[in-house]
């Protein structure tokens, strides 16, 4: 590196000599503490030879330190300012950098990762894990760095306050845990609020027709959440007598299930 950018001062440095600075637009905020970063590699479980999807690696603060571990990273970034000077900040990297929207990519450019690692911006969470979740690629785990928020929010159970379509769906998967909180004093620029680091996996993936159908019906079920369950599954045309037989609550709402109850709904779905 031609900078120590694991240092606020010298990061601060960089971007001021390049002339860059955060967009907010884009939810821009880079985590720069390398004991945090390490942290997050921790989390992940991320190894030698694993095979890693990055989303929005900034200026590489993450990526680094994954190459370090062995690891072989697949990264999206979409501001195309920063991996300009990729090379010459990360002149040994090997990393496959794709400058591109990650929701705009298709899913045969990182179909070889088995692990995702990523600092999401707080609007545009929900879109990048469903993409990840229905892209059909099997990844093994989904590490992201978030607002504490939404991370607490995202690793809420049945029977919880916000317990939603996503929740449901994650804890099909696998268990989603909010593991440890990130101070907004590690980042630059500083957020208003602190982050935390939200880990689901170890990942079991349903057949993939099964979990197609389940997607559809998770969706469909938290459609309206005023309305019973069997009124947002109606359209449907799941056999009616499905749900005496899974012994669900005639008025049942979509927040009353358990993630193992959308996958037996879902294997009655008619073809």
């Amino acid at each position: 590196m031609t900078a120590d950018l694991y240092h606020l001062a010298d990061l601060k440095e960089f971007l001021q000599k390049n002339g860059l600075q955060a967009k907010r637009s884009l939810g821009q905020n880079f985590l720069f503490h390398k004991i945090e970063c390490e942290k997050i590699i921790r989390v992940a479980d991320v190894r030698k030879g694993d095979k890693v999807l990055e989303i929005g690696p900034g200026l590489g603060h993450l990526t680094c330190l994954m190459e370090a571990a062995g690891a072989e990273i697949t990264a999206y970034e979409i501001d195309q300012r920063l991996t300009n000077f990729w090379p010459e900040l990360h002149p040994e990297s090997k990393a496959g950098l794709i400058n591109e929207d990650f929701l705009q990519a298709d899913a045969k450019e990182f179909s070889r990762c088995s692990k995702v690692v990523a600092n999401l911006p707080y609007y545009i969470v929900k879109e990048i894990i469903l993409k990840l979740i229905s892209c059909g690629v099997s990844f093994q785990s989904l590490t992201f760095t978030i607002q504490k928020e939404e991370a607490l929010r995202l690793a809420q159970k049945k029977g919880e306050e916000r317990y939603g379509a996503l929740n449901a769906l994650l804890q099909i998967l696998g268990p989603a845990e909010c593991v440890a909180t990130i101070k907004k004093d590690n980042f630059y620029p500083r957020p208003h609020i602190d982050s935390a680091i939200l880990r689901i996996g170890p990942i079991s993936w349903p057949e993939y027709s099964l979990w197609q159908k389940t997607l559809k019906v998770v969706k469909a079920a938290f459609k309206n959440r005023r309305k019973i369950l069997k009124s947002n599954l109606a359209e449907l045309n799941i056999p009616m007598k499905t749900f005496s037989e899974l012994g669900i609550n005639e008025l049942a709402r979509a927040e009353e299930l358990s993630p193992k109850l959308f996958l037996a709904l879902a294997r009655r779905l008619p073809e």
